[in-house]
């Protein structure tokens, strides 16, 4: 009885903060395409490198992905899909960012020999807004959502940084996010000094 009891509060709660969340404002657009300085080839290159970098992400070529098969042969297209999912830089609740789900296409052109366009595009771009869950069993809710141009640029830049392309803008983020990071910059300075006086005391 008392199981059941806990089972329908924890619903409730769940049911009751399921609309409670804040889409934060990016104040400036970041760009999800750019021209690199490089051929195509590199450029295909430097996305298979990004795999390590891209935590909660891992790089498909879009052929591949479709016939459900692991490799990185990448083509013209390939398929960045998250794992698991990642913290939200535009969506938050409570100051926490909500758990973001989205998966990329990263289309390539080649303009000419030392020139290539790469595209970034969203598609089943979704946030989990409530849920609950015992053990390894539980519900979830989930919400589409709007891209927010963030991870898009911020794919955009992990490529250039693979070509060395110079000139590329910095990202531009929401103040939530910037504030969240801060906050858990100094958990972990914290965490740092704690364990650094347990050891010597």
């Amino acid at each position: 009885m008392q199981k059941t009891l806990i089972g329908l509060l924890f619903i409730t709660i769940s049911v009751l903060t399921i609309g409670c969340y804040t889409k934060e404002k990016l104040l400036v657009p970041n760009p999800t395409s750019y021209v690199f300085d490089a051929g195509i080839e590199d450029v295909k290159k430097a996305i298979i490198n990004i795999d390590d970098s891209l935590i909660g992400y891992i790089v498909y070529a879009k052929e591949d992905y479709e016939k459900d098969i692991l490799s990185k042969n990448i083509k013209n297209d390939a398929l960045l899909r998250n794992y698991y999912d990642v913290g939200s830089k535009m969506y938050f609740r409570f100051g926490k960012p909500l758990p973001y789900s989205p998966e990329f296409i990263i289309h390539l052109d080649s303009i000419s020999e030392k020139k290539t366009n790469v595209v970034v595009i969203t598609s089943d771009t979704t946030v989990v807004v409530g849920g609950i869950g015992f053990g390894h069993v539980g519900y979830t809710w989930e919400k589409k959502v709007s891209p927010s141009t963030i991870e898009e640029y911020e794919i955009l830049l992990l490529i250039g940084q693979q070509l060395s392309q110079e000139g590329m803008p910095e990202c531009h983020y929401t103040k939530k996010w910037l504030k969240y990071c801060a906050k858990e910059q100094k958990k972990i300075k914290k965490r740092k000094e704690k364990h650094e006086k347990s050891r010597y005391n």
